[in-house]
């Protein structure tokens, strides 16, 4: 896995491709914003040009309009004229040349409602006139009544495209005549030269038909040029709008016009599409130079102090290497303070990790030595591999030849059989709670000959939890064990002599006790003779006293047991032992003696059912222990009738609580102290070693002996036992 990383590593882009990727990052962003704001800007700015446009263009269209209403309302003014509506058309010819200096016209015409031309400016009055082959204009006044704007048409007289403005003429309330006044491209061509539209700009004024009537380029070549057709259908359906397109020659525009809703012309600009966007190209432009060049720059620096940086980090590879290897370390000066500081950091972890591994190692020897002189043997157990390392001295602690592989079955087989699963269970229960433990067990050599083996270890997880090791040491503590077991049997022969000068206080008790069964027998049997000696024997009465015979034989013979199970030297195992059960049995066992020392014993029995694990003639050696102590206490103080009570309770937490109380003259305080102390005594005869043995007795049973004075005469003495745990 870990070479794996490390080609997945040498697979990583260095720093100059990261420094890189950052400026990259950090530039095309900006420049993505950029372009974002100029064309945010560009689109603002867009939108008020062409509503500018529009402005113009209604403008332009209100000028037209005012164009032509000037005219006709000159028009007006003129056909109000009295020689018109006394017929004279001469003198009218005259007048309407005077009027035609102050118009903007070329000529001013009468035309009949046939379409005849009456009279004409541009030829003298009497010439014969043409006829009009097509009179759009005079059919719009003669069925409105209302003054009106011809269309371009070529004009009859002049053979030029003109258009024309005509007023209706009544007499006598009908309309007899037309009065008309005729214009050329050149008399528009003011109407856009005063807008003052950019150069560049395409403008133009358009009939109702779609036709070109000014322009402001180029007039001679488009005049009465049909408009593109998507452009005049786009007239014809809205009176503004905006729209691209393309002039009649060729250049592609943004077209904003506007039609007059009086005379039917409309004005229209057309704005270059390269002049509209030449700012946005213009500026992209601009930011693009800007772009490439601030990554020419960013790219570069990135580049060269990637490769300072890198150099400066290889620079520091060899004195890592060095300072695994703990060799010299050799750093030369660095381009970048930061790494100047790591520089100087693994020198510094170099000496402190050169003083650190001489520690160690002194440390590591003055363990070894510490082990060797204690003869600990170490071991450690790979849970993964299921591999044993073992030190030398564990080796010749558990007998195994240096030479020889040990595994963990192999020091299994070494264990004693019996102490064998307990040890399994240990290791088992330290691997599930993950604690340290400690436990003591034997081992057979290979001689024959038992060791006892002291061994502590603990459990060693990994970050995640999961046990990995398990380490521990083992020591030899045959001679501790030897020493205990030595004691523990001295215990048990102090304890069996205290029983037997038990026996000696109570042997006149017992005598008396033993004498009345035997006395019993004896009467009974000599009686069984003297009915056997009868004629005819009395058999009937010789049954009757066979059966008393036995009956106090039985009774003599468990004096006798209990007696001898009191002063048995052997060792019993615990069981279950029923508590006011054990004190009646002992109440009974010392009646006589307690008779013979004049005192009375009540019993106070609590406890029930209890039950305690317990060796059964122990509790009994305490127990006649303690009522023996309590008789001497009071015959000390020559009381007649002396009370002792022997009482059993339940204790707190699971526990079951004996006592003994007499009324005699207490305990001294000086002797409290000392009261459980091995060979103290306050008896003139007594040997000190009752209530020492009595207080082991209780400890080994897991509970508790004390004494303590009432608030009355006399002192008690408490036996606290642990109840047996309920079966699960």
């Amino acid at each position: 896995m870990r070479l794996a990383m490390h080609a997945d590593l040498s697979n990583a882009p260095g720093v100059r491709v990261r420094l890189a990727a950052l400026v990259l990052g950090s530039v095309l962003p900006l420049a993505a914003i950029g372009v974002f704001l100029i064309e945010n800007l560009y689109a603002t700015e867009r939108r008020q040009l062409i509503d500018d446009t529009r402005a113009r263009v209604r403008a332009i269209t209100a000028a037209l309009d005012r164009e032509f209403d000037s005219t006709i309302v000159a028009l007006q003014a003129l056909g109000t004229s009295r020689m018109l509506e006394v017929g004279d058309l001469a003198g009218f010819h005259t007048r309407a040349h005077s009027a035609l200096a102050n118009m903007r016209a070329d000529s001013i015409v009468l035309v009949g409602t046939d379409g005849a031309l009456l009279m004409s400016t541009r030829r003298p009055f009497g010439q014969a006139l043409p006829k009009l082959r097509s009179t759009p204009l005079l059919r719009r006044i003669l069925a409105s009544g209302q003054p009106g704007v011809s269309d371009l048409f070529i004009g009859p007289l002049s053979g030029d495209y003109i258009y024309s403005m005509g007023v209706p003429i009544r007499q006598g309330g009908s309309i007899v005549m037309t009065l008309n006044a005729t214009a050329t491209h050149a008399q528009l061509a003011q109407v856009l030269k005063v807008q003052g539209l950019p150069v560049n700009w395409r403008a133009a004024l358009v009939d109702r038909n779609g036709l070109v009537a000014a322009r402001s380029h180029a007039i001679e070549k488009f005049l009465a040029k049909e408009i593109p057709p998507a452009l005049k259908a786009r007239l014809a359906a809205h009176s503004e709008d905006a729209v691209e397109s393309r002039t009649l020659d060729g250049i592609r525009v943004y077209t904003v016009f506007s039609r007059s809703a009086s005379s039917g012309w409309s004005a229209i600009v057309g704005i270059p599409l390269d002049e509209l966007t030449q700012g946005l190209y213009r500026s992209l432009r601009w930011l693009i130079a800007a772009t490439v060049g601030a990554l020419g720059i960013g790219l570069a620096l990135a580049w060269r102090i990637g490769g300072q940086i890198a150099s400066s980090v290889q620079a520091l590879v060899e004195p890592a290497h060095a300072l695994g290897q703990q060799a010299r370390l050799a750093i030369p000066p660095l381009y970048f303070r930061e790494a100047n500081a790591l520089g100087t950091a693994l020198t510094r972890a170099g000496q402190d990790l050169h003083g650190a591994r001489a520690a160690r190692r002194e440390s590591e020897e003055r363990l070894a030595l510490a082990a060797s002189a204690a003869r600990l043997g170490i071991w450690v157990r790979d849970l993964d591999s299921g591999a044993l390392w073992t030190s030398p001295d564990w080796r010749v602690l558990f007998a195994f030849d240096p030479a020889h592989e040990v595994g963990i079955d192999d020091f299994m087989r070494r264990i004693h059989a019996d102490d064998r699963a307990g040890v399994q269970a240990i290791l088992a229960q330290a691997l599930t709670t993950r604690q340290r433990y400690e436990t003591e067990y034997r081992i057979e050599l290979p001689d024959g000959n038992l060791r006892w083996i002291g061994s502590q270890g603990n459990v060693e997880t990994d970050a995640s939890g999961k046990a990995r090791l398990l380490r521990g040491v083992s020591f030899d503590i045959s001679t501790r064990r030897r020493s205990e077991l030595d004691i523990e049997q001295m215990r048990k022969e102090v304890t069996h002599l205290a029983r037997v000068a038990l026996m000696g206080e109570l042997t006149g008790a017992m005598a008396h006790e033993l004498n009345q069964p035997l006395t019993s027998i004896l009467s009974n049997a000599q009686a069984a003779l003297r009915y056997l000696r009868q004629q005819p024997p009395r058999l009937d009465q010789v049954h009757a006293i066979l059966a008393d015979i036995v009956s106090e034989d039985e009774r003599a013979g468990q004096i006798i047991e209990r007696l001898r199970r009191l002063f048995d030297k052997r060792e019993t195992l615990p069981q279950p032992v029923a508590i006011d059960t054990l004190v009646a049995e002992v109440a009974h066992l010392l009646r006589n003696d307690l008779i013979n020392h004049g005192v009375i014993l009540a019993l106070d029995l609590g406890a029930g059912a209890a039950v305690v694990d317990a060796d059964k003639v122990q509790l009994q050696q305490v127990l006649i222990n303690l009522l023996i102590n309590a008789c001497d206490a009071m015959a000390e103080r020559g009381k007649d009738d002396s009370l002792v009570l022997l009482r059993s309770a339940f204790g707190p937490e699971r526990t079951v609580l004996l006592s003994v109380c007499d009324s005699g003259a207490g305990i001294a305080p000086a002797a409290m102290a000392q009261l459980f102390t091995p060979f103290f005594t306050t008896k003139a005869s007594g040997m000190g070693l009752g209530l020492s043995i009595c207080r082991n007795i209780a400890q080994a049973h897991g509970g508790r002996l004390w004494a303590e004075n009432n608030a009355g005469p006399g002192a008690t003495f408490y036996l606290s036992l642990p109840l047996r745990a309920p079966l699960p």
